[in-house]
Formats: structure tokens, sequence, C-alpha cells
């Protein structure tokens, strides 16, 4: 999984070996002392879903809680019987109704107002997995505190939730929620939700926050099918006809002044009469390419078939060989290191099935590893 910044107007596919992008600080959040709400769940949405229309930062949202509906239900029994029987008893009390809703209107907006979220994705995600994203709620006012603040996921494809009990004027909280998918490739979030009860529990208020962004679930990690690549005879590491670093000699010439002692020659030295310095071969590692034909797979076959060409590639990627992926209408060049494992995953992540595709290629001079579906 990666994550990577929403582009305007929907998401494309990214490309290249660097489309992981995390929200400031990177990496998942760990839950902070306001606590964390339960698992988070994938939304059955489509990948492919137009995104929801944003709300405008300004809006407020109020609905009743349960509590409330019996609360305005009583002060206005008790305004019709203070309106009907002249009663001054029943209209201090009415007015004691009415001030505690008017107070806990502008206490619940001190709570929102200058609430700022940002949200952090993890730095890795597969199916199957359980990840944490974390939820960074900073209290941008100079005085009042925020307090009862939930913090929630609204709209994409992914919901979740976090709780701050208490965020003291100019301080930073962090919370986190447990996100497992359900399937590989595309997840959008779309907006973040700050809601608070406080402080009577009479009413929700909340005030949506516009924080797109996407993350890419990597296919589920399963054991590498006990599968050697063709062609064992290029196995190993191999000269490439050019001086470098390796264990062949290349050619003799005379050792140059200021050079490590450890590149003469000494016996062509002792028969020259003369220092004589040594090249040795560049040697290459060791070239695996990992092909998957997706053409004639759909469904469970095909997502079985991504799983283990992704587990193939990681084990090679492990046992220090430069790898490629070859799949229809797709390749990915040969290479090793972090950067190159998150390409590869990305890859295999969105792959689809494509029956007009052409044939996959591998890579010439590359021991090979099919997966067929």
């Amino acid at each position: 999984m990666r994550a990577v910044p929403r582009a305007p107007g929907g998401a494309g596919r990214p490309r290249g070996p660097c489309r992981r992008a995390c929200a400031p600080g990177g990496g998942a959040g760990h839950p902070g002392p306001g606590g964390a709400g339960p698992g988070a769940r994938v939304n059955p949405a489509a990948p492919a879903a137009l995104p929801a229309r944003a709300v405008p930062a300004w809006r407020r949202r109020l609905t009743f809680t349960r509590l409330g509906r019996w609360y305005v239900a009583l002060t206005i029994g008790i305004g019709l019987a203070a309106i009907n029987t002249g009663n001054n008893l029943l209209f201090l009390v009415l007015g004691l109704l009415l001030s505690s809703i008017v107070v806990s209107g502008l206490l619940s907006e001190t709570s929102l107002r200058g609430v700022r979220v940002t949200r952090r994705l993890p730095a890795s995600a597969s199916v199957g997995a359980p990840a944490l994203v974390g939820l960074v709620a900073r209290n941008g006012k100079a005085r009042s505190p925020s307090v009862g603040l939930e913090l929630r996921e609204k709209g994409g494809d992914v919901a979740g939730h976090g709780l701050v009990l208490l965020l003291g004027a100019g301080q930073t909280e962090e919370v986190s929620y447990r996100f497992t998918a359900e399937r590989r490739g595309l997840h959008r979030f779309e907006q973040l939700e700050v809601a608070t009860r406080a402080p009577f529990g009479l009413f929700e208020k909340s005030r949506p926050l516009p924080l797109p962004a996407e993350l890419v679930v990597f296919p589920r990690r399963v054991a590498a099918p006990a599968q050697q690549p063709r062609q064992l005879a290029r196995e190993g590491e191999r000269a490439t006809g050019r001086a470098g670093h390796g264990l062949e000699v290349h050619a003799l010439r005379d050792h140059r002044s200021g050079e490590d002692a450890r590149s003469i020659h000494w016996r062509s030295s002792a028969r020259a009469g003369k220092l004589i310095g040594i090249d040795r071969e560049q040697e290459r590692r060791r070239q695996v390419c990992v092909v998957l034909d997706q053409r004639r797979a759909s469904g469970p076959l095909l997502e079985a078939a991504v799983e283990q060409a992704a587990a193939l590639f990681e084990r090679e990627l492990d046992a220090g060989a430069d790898v490629s992926l070859a799949v229809c209408g797709d390749r990915l060049a040969p290479g090793s290191g972090e950067r190159h494992r998150l390409a590869g995953l990305t890859l295999l992540a969105l792959l689809e099935g494509a029956a007009d595709a052409p044939a996959p290629v591998p890579d010439s001079g590359a021991s090979v590893l099919e997966v067929i579906p």
C-alpha cells in the first residue's frame, strides 16, 4: 500500500517508483491520550466511484441526541403549560431550559472553532492486515479548550473514528483507528468530520473538514510458491565485460602511483620487474523477471495470481536479485531496493483484467518466473 496525494477532479493511476506520499509527519499514528475509536471498515463503494461533493468548512450540522429529544419535548410541554396557566414559576423554569439550549450551542461552537485536523496514512498496507491511520488534532485557540471531540471519516471508501476527550488551548493530540482493507487497489478518503456533544449531550454539532487523500493497498501477503526460475544456467552473478568490482581478472596494466597495494598483481610484477596493476571484472547481479498473463483471469483467479506474483517478486528481492515485472500492457524495469519494492507492489495492486491487452514480454537475459492464473 502506499499513500498518494489526491489529484484534482479524481485520481489517476500513480506512475513511477516513488508514488508514496504520506500526510505531514508520515507513517501511521499511534493512539494518544484521547483514546482511539474501533476498527475502520471499507465501504463497498467501487474504486472508480465518483467522489462525494465537498461540504463547505463553514457549514455546521446539528442533530438531536436521545437525551436532547426528551429535553426539547419537556421544554415544549412546560412552555405550553406556562402559556395556558400564566404561572410565573413555570415561565422561570422555561427560561432556564431555553437558556441551557443557548449555552449548549455557544459552548459547542467554541469547542469546534479553531480545531485543525490532519491525517497520517500508514507507510504500507496489505489486504487483510490491520494498519493504523493517525488523526492529529490541533487546537488553534489561544485560551479556550475543546472538549469531547470525535474525529470521523466521512465519504470515500474508508470509515473510522477517534475520540479526543480534552484538547487544551494551543495543544496537539493524536489518535488513531485501525484500518483493515478487504480489497487491493486504490482507497479514497474524502472528508474528516469534527463533532462534539459537549457540554450537556443534548445535541451533536459537527463541521466538515475537506481532506482528500488516497491509499494504495497492496495484495494480500501469502507464502511464495515453491517455484524456481527458468533458464537456470543464467543464475548467479556473471561478468559484464567491463572493469569494476568483482573477482575475475579483467585486464593487467601498469600500476598507478597512489593506488591501493591490493590492486597489484605480484606474479606479473615479479616477471616484468615493475609493478603491474590489475582491473577486476565487474559482475552483474542475478536478474529475475516475474511474468503474469492476466488476460484470461478475473475475480478470485486474478486475485490469487496477483498475490502469488507479489510473493514471488518480494522473495526474489529479498534474495538479492534485480527483479522486473511483466504483465499484460505494462512492465517494471529491473531493480532492487525498497523504492523498487514499492513500485512493483503498487503496479500489482492496481492491476486489472485485460482481455485485449498484448501478452507480457519478459526481459531478455533474465530468469523467468511465470505465474499462470
